[in-house]
This record gives structure tokens, sequence and C-alpha cells, in this order.
């Protein structure tokens, strides 16, 4: 090998002017052609070019094929002028492994052959063996002596290396009232994602859990393997609540289907989605820092373009202090490291994480992309993974696409839900733009207000639109947004359709969209956000602080008049305040141990006083002094409290009271008999309660099933799962319990535990508890004499736990049971319980003849040693005992008479026969 290296150097040193001489480094002896007419076959095509410094835009006028570092490049021109010729430190020619990807070129060093993905031109392939087509891109197999030849051939476009997907997301800690999702849904009733399909692209969703009931649509292109990943997802994206509070997602009535990332990362096809008419797509996982245009995000921006409906959400990975080993943006800890090649589309929405106070949690990766762009595109609740981010998001499109299908009997295009989502979200830390936030943190109820408000434009080729802004403004926000072409694979840059967006104000001021440096550098990447030109991304903003009062006109300079594109605009009063959580009328938990986030926004500085109610405002009581306006959040852990409550926050010169709400305590419904035909539940009461709401899972959601005042009811029929809610005396309804299935609570018909316990003088207790005596009249305690059972006391009922002292036991193996009888003279029996009363030098051996598990019973087997011999007198089994009833395995041993001896210490105790059958 190190003499290939040498071979490889000298020739490379052949090539290049006495001026350019230098040693060559990894990426010359990786990108460079040591031999030209050996490699090529035909005139040079491109160049690798090494500056002393970063060059800036000027190499952009040279023709980049791509970026290797900040100072390395693949150039098609090399007729520098003057001043960057003076920067060149080498020039060589190029070879064409430019076409793969790093990671690729990094596990070729390490193998004979490899398995890579191939995007082409032409599917006729040489020097390869084709395993699978899907389109424009070949899963093929190479030798690493054929490499060379095989990726000069002309039709190859780039290759990237197989790689498998993991999941981005710690533990599910969901959180939505961090973007105003609780709020919306409070506001918006009827959206709820109804006849929306979204799709899952990883493991199998769990779809016996009941907060998917009647909503999973089986799909062959499913993962086989189940994963409570993919299970939290699902919930946190459109989970129904049946299981419990914190199992309702975003969007209840979504539907859901999945597809397997294990198969492919690349998209599946169009028919997919168009059989299940899928609309959303929702990415929870990622690989390694990948900065490239590669197969997948070309094929993402190529169907959402196409479909112009489909929203495809990424998370944007758990990797956010990791740092990139190659592109332009190598070195530079803490920026562009998305995780993932399919991030770096730039017609789909990538979601970071933020943690309870809306700040960008360390895990989650920043951008920018390979080429620059804005990457995350906003940012959602995600404090222990992105993949929540992720999942929040696409449940809050889902209920934009709901909301949008409801008033105008159409999908909306995936441009405009992501240029609502991303206008409406709340700036962190005041900043209008930036690699590790985006546009700023999802917030459901401003962009459900927008849609609802109509405040949007369509539009294609250049346009201009006249808006009346309002007096009173504390700021404007334009945003423009389009499914731009998919550029060519491995393209230096993404854009294809350059659109501009600028905004005139009523006093004639115009104003540009804010952008961010990409100069490959820590403070660059840092620094803040400017206005100016956008040739980068296909998203574009205009904020504008207290905008003058009047006509405003909109400009969008688009140079393609098919380019089809949206703006969405919307206006923040001065001196807003507005609570968020909890929302009008919302039940809050109450006497838990956790405390709850209590949030509202502000645009109002200064310092007031948070208090509380629950006399309808008539007294105030204080939980925290002096806090920040701007601040937001409050946890407090709840009293325990059955009552209506108002929040309060005072400021010197005026206050805000919120809506009404309620607090409630979290009922636990047990099962008191399940005997079949018929099930008994019931709960502890709850003062001020009037009645109490029991709910039945239904075909999808847990609906009203009775209203009983009293704390029990008798069920029978349906679905097992049901729940209970306290009815207050005012006429509210209070929190729902866990949605709860009565054949699993421990619970029989009636009985819930029966316990035979040895005494120490021989005699045995019998304990009895029952789930309820509710009908039941008497009791009977019975032991098997024979064949049958028969009465060895009896006592009428008085309440759920019984004991009685069996004094006149008998030896070996004894069952007991007892006999219940109801009002109505029907008998129920108990599963029979057993109890073992031997001498202390007593031992058994059954059953026998045996089968294939022989039970030792005895006082003193431990430290025994159990032999068998066969009627040769051959030992064919040993094993040492531990327990006073062991368990020995025989199934393997021949049918025939064995004799079974225990030894303690090598001395014979005793021995049984006993026939194998």
């Amino acid at each position: 090998m190190k003499t290939i290296l040498v071979l490889f150097s000298l020739l490379l040193w052949q090539n290049i002017s006495a001026r350019q001489v230098q040693p060559p480094d990894s990426i010359s002896l990786r990108y460079a052609v040591a031999d030209t007419a050996a490699r090529t076959g035909g005139p040079l095509r491109y160049y690798l070019v090494k500056f002393s410094v970063y060059p800036g835009n000027a190499v952009k006028n040279y023709g980049v094929i791509k970026t290797l570092s900040p100072f390395h490049y693949i150039l098609s021109r090399v007729d520098f002028d003057t001043s960057l010729q003076r920067k060149v430190v080498y020039n060589y020619p190029a070879n064409n492994n430019w076409k793969a990807s790093a990671l690729l070129l990094q596990q070729l060093a390490l193998s004979d052959s490899i398995v890579v993905l191939a995007g082409v031109r032409n599917p006729s392939l040489n020097y390869c063996r084709v395993i699978s087509r899907s389109g424009a891109v070949l899963r093929v197999s190479v030798q690493k002596k054929d490499w060379d030849n095989f990726i000069t051939q002309p039709d190859i476009l780039f290759l990237d290396g197989i790689r498998k997907a993991h999941t981005e997301i710690l533990i599910n800690n969901a959180d939505p009232a961090a973007n105003a999702v609780n709020t919306a849904q409070q506001k918006y009733p009827s959206v709820r994602g109804k006849n929306i399909t979204v799709s899952l692209k990883e493991d199998l969703l769990d779809t016996t859990d009941i907060d998917f009931t009647g909503r999973y649509i089986p799909s062959p292109f499913a993962a086989t393997q189940r994963s409570s990943h993919a299970t939290i997802m699902a919930t946190m994206i459109g989970g129904a609540g049946n299981t419990g509070t914190k199992s309702l997602g975003a969007a209840p009535q979504v539907l859901f289907t999945s597809a397997d990332f294990n198969t492919s990362l690349m998209p599946e096809d169009p028919d997919y989605f168009k059989q299940f008419d899928i609309t959303i797509q929702n990415h929870s996982y990622g690989t390694g820092v990948e900065n490239y245009y590669g197969l997948e995000a070309v094929a993402y921006d190529e169907q959402v373009y196409n479909t112009d409906t489909l929203l495809h959400v990424f998370s944007s990975g758990n990797i956010g202090s990791n740092t990139d080993s190659s592109g332009i943006y190598q070195g530079i800890n803490g920026y562009a490291n998305l995780s993932g090649t399919f991030k770096q589309a730039k017609n789909v929405l990538v979601a970071g994480g933020t943690d309870d106070s809306l700040h960008v949690v360390s895990l989650s990766s920043r951008g920018p992309a390979y080429d620059g762009r804005v990457k995350p595109e906003l940012v959602a609740f995600g404090i222990d993974g992105t993949s929540g981010a992720s999942a929040i998001t696409s449940g809050v499109a889902a209920l934009l696409q709901d909301a949008y299908k409801q008033k105008y009997g159409v999908a909306p295009s995936a441009a405009l839900v992501k240029a609502l989502l991303i206008n409406s979200a709340v700036k962190v830390d005041h900043i209008p733009l930036s690699y590790k936030s985006g546009y700023g943190s999802l917030h459901a109820l401003d962009a459900l207000n927008t849609l609802s408000a109509a405040q949007f434009m369509k539009g294609s080729g250049p346009q201009q639109f006249t808006i009346h802004v309002p007096a009173g403004m504390e700021q404007l926000q334009v945003t423009l947004c389009w499914n731009d072409p998919p550029a060519a694979v491995n393209a230096s840059k993404a854009l294809v359709n350059d659109l501009d967006l600028s905004v005139t104000d009523a006093a004639g001021q115009t104003f540009a969209p804010w952008v961010l440096s990409a100069a490959p550098s820590m403070d660059s990447l840092g620094a803040a956000a400017k206005r100016g030109r956008d040739s980068l991304n296909n998203i574009e903003q205009v904020t504008i602080d207290h905008p003058v009062a009047g006509d405003l006109q909109i400009h969008v300079h688009n140079p393609v008049a098919e380019q089809t594109f949206y703006v969405v605009y919307q206006w923040t009063p001065s001196h807003h305040f507005e609570w968020l959580n909890p929302g009008d009328h919302e039940v809050l938990y109450a006497g838990g141990n956790t405390p709850l986030p209590f949030r509202w926004q502000s645009n109002i500085t200064g310092k007031g006083d948070l208090s509380y109610s629950i006399d309808s405002g008539i007294t105030w009581k204080p939980l925290i002094s002096s806090v920040g306006a701007e601040n937001g959040l409050y946890y407090w852990t709840v009293p325990s409290l059955f009552s209506a409550a108002l929040l309060k926050f005072t400021l010197p010169d005026t206050s805000f009271i919120s809506e009404p709400f309620y607090l409630s305590p979290r009922l636990t419904l047990q099962t008191g008999y399940n005997c079949g035909d018929s099930a008994f539940i019931y709960w502890s009461s709850v003062q001020d309660a009037s009645a109490y709401e029991v709910y039945h899972l239904g075909e999808q959601y847990l609906s009203p099933y009775a209203l009983p005042t009293d704390t029990f009811l008798a069920v029978s029929g349906g679905s097992p799962y049901f729940a209970v809610s306290p009815v207050h005396k005012d006429g509210w309804t209070g929190l729902k319990s866990y949605g709860t299935n009565y054949t699993i609570q421990g619970t029989g018909c009636y009985v819930r535990n029966l316990l035979a316990d040895l005494n120490a003088d021989g005699t045995v207790t019998l304990s009895l508890n029952l789930g309820t005596a509710y009908k039941l009249q008497h009791l009977y305690w019975q032991r098997l004499a024979g064949s049958d059972y028969v009465d060895i006391s009896d006592q009428l009922i008085a309440g759920v736990d019984y004991t009685y002292l069996d004094e006149h036991t008998t030896k070996g193996l004894v069952y007991y049971r007892v006999k219940l009888v109801t009002d109505d003279g029907k008998i129920i029996y108990s599963d029979p319980v057993s109890v073992y009363l031997l001498n202390d030098k007593e031992y058994l051996f059954f059953p026998n003849p045996v089968h294939s598990t022989l039970s030792v019973l005895g006082k003193e087997l431990y430290g025994m040693q159990l032999q068998v011999y066969d009627m040769s007198g051959r030992l064919v089994l040993r094993k040492l005992l531990q327990n006073q009833l062991e368990s020995v395995w025989v199934e393997d041993l021949p049918a025939g008479v064995y004799n079974c001896v225990l030894f303690r210490d090598g001395k014979k105790i005793v021995a049984k026969k006993v026939v194998k059958e």
C-alpha cells in the first residue's frame, strides 16, 4: 500500500507546474488525477484547486462543481483573475471521485467490494453488478479493483453509500402547550385532522394501541417490526387521548399508515402516497452528518415539486455538537450537522428541538445546509430529541391541511403549509433568523389564526400585492415560499428558480428579507441576520417593527412565469398579552406531584405579579411576584382542587385575566368483578361532584356511556375499555381518568385474591379479597375431599376482606376454593388454591406417570441432589434442588420406569419409582 501511495504521489507531482509544487495532502490523494491519459481517456473537464484562504463568492465565477472544504474546490474553469490566482496553492486535474460522497469513499478504503447507490443518466452500467433499480437510482455491487473504471462512466451522476437510519428521541416528554397546540385545539374544536392521512417512515407503530383504534391503514410498505418510538411519534402526531390526557396528539382524528425506513431512505413511489391519500409523511430519524445534495435530497425535492400537496417533515437530528469532516463547513463545531442528506432538500420542512422555555437544546442539529441555506426552518418542543419536534410539527401541519380542506375543499400546497408554519413561528430570543432556530418556534394557534383570516396570497410570475396594516401594530411578518424544481444531484447550489421578496410600507420605505452569512467560520455562522438579497433559499421573510399604518406593498420578483409561490402575512398588536396555557375552559390535573407549565406570550416589557382565583375573581391568591411579562412561563404545583379557576397577570398600570379553566382530580377506575357477560367498575367519590360521566371505547374514541350519581356501575358488552370523569355541581365535566381495560386489572368474577398459607402449627389460613360486595349475599369456604368440594364454613357478606382458619387439615396436597352466592341466587366459584402439608421427612413426586415436567415437593429439599436412574442402573439425570417445590424437565427421557433418588451430602435419603410416558 505504501508503494502505491509513493508512486501515486510521484505521478501527481509530474502533472503540476513548477510554481504549484506542493506536497500532496489527503484531499489531493483522493480527488486528483495521477495519470491523465490513463484515468480520463480524454480531455480534462474539471480541476481540483486549493486556495490558501477561503476565496469567498469570487470562486463561484469559475464553475463550482463541488466544495470539498473551505479551501478545496472542484472547478470547471481555472482561468483565475490576478487576485484569485495569488491565493492558489495548487491546481490539479480532478479525477471522478467528486461524484461520490465522502462517506462512500471512506467505506471503499476499508473493503475489497462495496454496495452503492448510483444515480444514473442511463441504467446500463459496466464494471458492476446491479442488485435493484428504482427509477434513476440503482443499487449495485462494485469491486474495489474496478472502481476507477466504474466511476469514470459518464452515465454515473452520483454515488452514495448504504446507511442505516436511527431514531431521534430518548423518552416521551411532550408538552403541547409549548407550541400552543392545546390553545389551538380549544379555539378550533372542529379542526382535528379528520380525513388527513399521515405516513410514518420508520418501524411499525403499535396498531393495537387504543389511541389509534380504527385509524390505522395497513400497507405493504410497512415494517414488520414494531417499536415504541413509532408508537410515541404517532401518539404525538394524532393520539386519540383514549389512554389519558398525555396520549392526546396534535391532530387526534388523522389516519395513519407506515413505510419502512429499514428498506430504503429514498421516498416511496408516488403511487403509495396516491393510493392511501397521504399528504404528510413524518421522518423522525437520521443518519450521520451528510452535507451534500445527494440522491435522497433530489428525490424528495422532486416528489414535493411534482405532487405539490405532499409535505415531508424531518427532525433536524440529535448531533448538535458534532462537527462535519468534509465540505465547506468541515471542522466548525456546532454548525452544519444535520443528520442525513435527505434533510438537505429544500422543499421539505426540517424541525429542530427546544426546551420548555423555547431555547434550542444542545443536542438539536443545526444548519446551514451544505450550500448555506437556512436549516432547520423552525423549531418545536423536543427537549429529549428532535424526533418529537418533527412529530408535533407534522401534527400541526395536519391541522392546517384539515382547516384548509374544510374551507376550500381541496388539499393545500405544501409550500403554503410551510409558509403558514414559518410565518407564525415565535422568534427565539427575539432573533429574526438563525442556523439554530431557523425562523422561530412553532405556534399552532397563530398558524391557524392566519389561515382562518385568509392572510395569504398565491401567485406566479412577478406580482405585487397590497394589504392594509392597522394602526398600533408591534410587528409585521411576511413570508414567501415556493416548491422549487429539483437541482441536479451533487449540485453545488440547490436553488433553481430564484425569486425575491421585498416589502414597501405606507411611508415608502422598502424592506429586504433577512439573510445570514454562509461564510465557513464560527463567527460568521453565528452572526446576526442582516437585510439583503437572498439567492439561496426558497423561503424568504421580511419583518417590520412598528409598521406604519396604511396600505403596504408586497413585491415578488419572479423571473419564471410558471413558478407558483405563496405569500403569508400577519401582524401582532402593540401591548399584546395572550394566555396560552391553560386554554379557554381547558381542564387541568390538580393534586399531582409534578408542576404544570402555565404559559403566556407578550411583547410588554416590565415585571408583574401572577395570581389565581377559585371564586370567579372575588379574591386572588398569589403565585409569584415580580416576574417578567415576556418570560411567558411559570410552573405551578396545583393543589388538590375541584374548581373553576382564573389566572391574573398584574402590571403596575393594568392586568390580564385568563378565560375560565378548570382544576380537577384524576379518578382511578377499578374493577369490582369481571364475570364474562358483565362487569362492575367503581371509583372514589369527589367532593362537589353531582354525578360521574362514564365513557366507553367505541370504534375510535371514548364516548359517553352513562351518567350515574353513584361511584359504581355495572357494565356489559362491547369493548372492555372504560374511563370516568367527575361532573361538578355547576355543570362542567372534570378530568377524564386513564382509559382502563377492566379485564386485566387482576379481578375475576368478584374474587381479586384468594390465598392459602400454611402455619407453623399445621393449620391453614385462608385469605379472600373481593373486588366488590355489590349484590353478594353469602360466602362459603370449601375444601376438596376426594373428587368433590365440601363446605367447611360460611358467613354473610359484609365487606370485601375475609379470613378463615382451617384447623382440621390433612397431610398432602390440599385444595381450597370459595363459593359466592348473589342476591338473586346465582352461584360463583373462585379458582382453586393449594397448599402442601407434609411431615419433615416426607417427599412427593408428581404427577406419576409424568410426561414432561416432574414436580418434587418436600420441606427439606434445599441443598439436596436428585439423581434419576433407568432400570439398568445408568444415571440419566442429575439436578441440585434449591426450593421446597422443584420442577424437573424430563420430556427428553425415553418412556419407561425410572428410580428417582434424593441425596444429602452423599447420603441417600429417599427413593421413588416414577413412570415416564
